[in-house]
């Protein structure tokens, strides 16, 4: 009974995480059009920042956590992944950066033997090679956007920073509590934006009031999106938390093609099919050790 009862919570945080996650991807695309990145950036980490130190003090957890160093590592990859994808959100359509962002999986496998020092299963190389040329049939006609861009590739940068993220968050998950590493994001990433905040030419805080409901959306969203799929991952598998949260692409493109008019073609739907059927599997492939 208690079983079932962590295991449908879970769901339930599970199923949850996606849509906050795809308000935040929203939010972010939307606040694009008012705010500069860095803006964007400072906002959600900042208030991350205030609100993760408060929370660990009430539940009696360690904040600052073990191996410091690479927690840094992994919060600046993190980071600079969001703002990646916040300035793709600003030069490509945002149906397409998601698309080109969920290429994490596969780069999570090709990084693997590097990071974690388990090795890629060779029958998760197909997938990987069907996501890529999902990307190839994406791309190369260059029929969504008209030519490639700095967004196609900060999207796919991004991507990247997001697999070496989760191949550092399973490394340091094991000595270190969820918002430890949480907070290690929001901390390197209001470093790394706030430089850039105080040197651009515009004005450092919003002006206008539909700015700043943009910055307290982004903040929001992002908050209870991380603490929901947190929640999620204690209860339930990573990998079934994974193929869960691949459904923010579709709500997000959803958006992006009914209200943003964003166009859509068949290279885009069968390369997206390629590319989420290729991480949907590696999510579920059993990792390989390496030998003792």
């Amino acid at each position: 009974m208690i079983v079932s009862r962590v295991i449908s919570g879970g769901l339930i945080w599970a199923s949850l995480a996606p849509v906050l996650y795809a308000a935040l991807s929203v939010s972010a695309k939307l606040a694009g059009t008012h705010l500069s990145v860095w803006q964007i950036g400072v906002g959600r980490f900042g208030f991350g920042l205030l609100v993760i130190p408060v929370i660990v003090k009430a539940l009696g957890l360690r904040l600052w956590g073990k191996k410091r160093f690479l927690l840094t590592v992994r919060g600046l990859c993190g980071a600079i992944a969001f703002l990646l994808l916040v300035a793709a959100f600003q030069r490509i359509p945002l149906s397409l950066a998601m698309i080109l962002f969920y290429l994490y999986p596969a780069f999570t496998a090709l990084l693997s033997p590097w990071v974690t020092g388990e090795p890629t299963a060779r029958i998760a190389w197909p997938f990987i090679c069907g996501a890529f040329i999902g990307t190839s049939l994406i791309l190369w006609p260059f029929e969504i956007s008209g030519a490639l861009n700095l967004g196609h590739l900060f999207a796919a940068l991004a991507s990247v920073l997001c697999a070496l993220t989760l191949l550092l968050v399973r490394r340091l998950g094991r000595e270190n509590n969820i918002y430890t590493l949480f907070f290690y994001l929001c901390l390197a990433g209001t470093i790394a934006g706030l430089g850039p905040l105080l040197l651009q030419e515009s004005p450092i805080l919003p002006g206008r009031t539909v700015s700043w409901i943009g910055v307290a959306a982004v903040a929001i969203f992002s908050i209870g999106a991380q603490l929901s799929i947190n929640q999620a991952l204690i209860r339930i598998a990573a990998p079934k938390v994974s193929v869960i949260m691949t459904a923010e692409v579709p709500l997000v493109a959803c958006f992006g093609v009914l209200y943003l008019g964003e166009p859509l073609s068949w290279r885009l739907i069968v390369g997206a099919l390629l590319i989420f059927g290729g991480g949907i599997v590696l999510n579920f492939l059993p990792t390989q050790s390496t030998p003792d």
